[in-house]
């Protein structure tokens, strides 16, 4: 489904058991505990955001679009951006099928091609999703080659990968599985896909709270990127996260993690537990492990030597360029050999780096109702808290920030409130909206799609 109820489903839903509204469930503040030795080399806190905060005026001037495309009746659901930002390659969708990537040309505000794919498209898919409820759905950019997953995988059926011309949208291969497939990352003409296991099976009516009772499998897939032939496949059981680098791909399971070589063979392993996140950045690999009571963030060297280990309370990861970021019940800032740069105990979680790389902006406050701003040194910073329980970081802008937060009190209310907030965290302007389920900013413009069937172009006052 690709209606408000599946928006409800997927991404409010989750928005809401991240941040508690139901019951008491919501993330408890508390202080670290980890091992101050281990952070001799870091930098100190950055003041309390509770001192710069700054709340939403009672009016604000109404926040219009500069433009917007239709796509006929056909819901918008995920954004991508070329690096020059000259192109947005836009995921759009009917209940049921079809789908489609558009390639949208911002400065004649028009198509550049449009291909079609059988099924739905598939929420998860795509190697930039962080398993957070902001960008459930969008495709994964090559230099040359689009590539995007649709099929029947709410009805576990079937999903098919699809490689498409990055400048005509020509169709060049597809690899159809009955398995939910996403793209795990592409690297010198190998494509890494992860394929789980569908459950229930399709032939099972699902129940309520029903769970597995053995882990579900994945197989890791390395196909040619030049005719989707499979080069060599893997299965694992448990499977968290795969990342893909120069020398091969990694999987994190329950177990910990497996380096497998670009031919397919086993290069090391790591058995420190369950491995909840992995990524890559030039020869170095990053691993999180653990569980909420205590995670575990390590710096392994290529042959697999593990060279640095910090006991950290975080569970989400941002990598930026060679600079690490980690949110959880701490926002920290870790160099690749290790060196904590800076720490902020305060709760902190969906990171996003703005596009020009200086602001790293969080999800924050216990009731992860705000959205507090870094430099990426760690200093000044603020903190943006609307009139509403629940609220996010959705995109930035050179120099905004686009905040969305759940405001409608009654059925004919818009759902959302999305503000603009500028460079010192005072709202600028405002509009209302039933939902956004991407968006994306490119230089001081910042492109939304509504999840119904419209991408509007906004530039912050």
């Amino acid at each position: 489904m690709v209606s408000r109820r599946r928006f409800l489903h997927l991404g409010v839903g989750a928005v809401l058991a991240a941040t508690g509204c139901v019951g008491d469930s919501a993330p408890k503040r508390r202080r670290d505990r980890t091992d101050r030795a281990d952070e001799t080399s870091a930098s100190p806190s950055p003041a309390d955001a509770s001192d710069a905060a700054t709340e939403t005026p009672d009016r604000l001037p109404a926040w219009s679009p500069d433009w917007s495309l239709s796509f006929g009746g056909r819901n918008v659901l995920g954004l991508d951006a070329a690096a020059d930002g000259e192109t947005l390659f836009a995921t759009v969708s009917t209940q049921d099928g079809p789908s489609s990537v558009v390639a949208v040309d911002p400065a004649s505000q028009s198509s550049r091609w449009r291909t079609e794919m059988a099924g739905e498209a598939v929420a998860h898919s795509h190697a930039s999703f962080q398993r957070i409820s902001r960008g459930q759905w969008g495709v994964t950019l090559a230099s040359d080659a689009v590539y995007a997953v649709a099929g029947m995988a709410e009805e576990r059926e079937w999903t098919a990968l699809h490689a498409l011309d990055r400048q005509s949208g020509d169709a060049r291969w597809s690899v159809r599985r009955d398995r939910a497939l996403a793209v795990a990352g592409v690297s010198d003409g190998l494509v890494v896909a992860a394929g789980l296991e569908f459950f229930p099976p399709p032939d099972v009516t699902p129940t309520s709270h029903q769970t597995p009772e053995e882990p579900l499998t994945t197989v890791v897939y390395a196909l040619d990127a030049a005719d989707g032939s499979v080069r060599w496949e893997r299965e694992f059981t448990a499977v968290a996260d795969v990342a893909v680098g120069d020398r091969g791909a990694f999987v994190a399971t329950d177990e910990g993690v497996t380096a497998l070589g670009r031919d397919g063979g086993e290069r090391f392993s790591l058995d420190v537990g369950p491995a909840t996140w992995v990524e890559v950045a030039g020869e170095r690999l990053f691993v999180l492990t653990g569980d909420d009571d205590r995670r575990t963030l390590r710096g392994v060297a290529p042959d697999g030597t593990v060279e640095w280990r910090r006991e950290l309370p975080v569970h989400e990861l941002l990598l930026h360029d060679d600079r690490l970021y980690a949110g959880g019940d701490a926002v920290v800032a870790v160099e690749s050999d290790g060196r904590v740069v800076w720490r902020d105990d305060d709760y902190g979680q969906w990171l996003l780096v703005d596009p020009d790389g200086d602001t790293l902006y969080t999800r924050s406050q216990v009731g992860a109702d705000a959205a507090t701003a870094y430099a990426v040194d760690g200093d000044e910073r603020w903190t943006f808290d609307p009139p509403s329980n629940d609220a996010w970081p959705e995109t930035a802008t050179t120099d905004s920030l686009v905040v969305s937060a759940i405001t409608g009190d009654h059925a004919s209310d818009p759902f959302l409130t999305v503000y603009a907030v500028d460079s010192a965290g005072e709202a600028t302007a405002s509009f209302g909206v039933d939902t956004v389920f991407d968006a994306v900013g490119v230089g001081d413009t910042a492109y939304l799609a509504d999840g119904d069937s419209t991408l509007r172009a906004f530039t912050p006052p």
